[in-house]
């Protein structure tokens, strides 16, 4: 499996929409999406920091999910809630807990 892992400053009044935005709209487009295992979205209210963690079947399905736009333009719809650019990572899942 193979992990996204976006890292973004948030605005402090945007927390709780940027909150509800991933829940209602994000989530429920990833799960669409062919490779797509889960996703969290985890929020630090003291340090106005947040990180986006969408794990993937292969990392060929990350690229094309990636390739399509979507994440593009998800960061743009999220951007009002940004107070600065996201970064993006990649990583390879070699242990899982559940």
């Amino acid at each position: 499996m193979y992990a996204r892992v976006i890292q973004f400053p948030l605005k402090a009044e945007s927390i709780t929409d940027a909150i509800n935005y991933f829940e209602s709209t994000v989530g429920p487009a990833l799960k669409e999406l062919d490779g797509f295992k889960n996703s969290r979205m985890l929020t630090n209210s003291t340090t106005n920091r947040g990180l986006m963690v969408t794990i993937w079947a292969s990392e060929a399905q990350r690229q094309a999910a990636e390739s399509s736009g979507f994440l593009t333009n998800i960061l743009k719809q999220m951007s009002s809630y940004f107070d600065g650019p996201p970064s993006v990572d990649y990583y390879e899942v070699n242990v899982q807990v559940a």
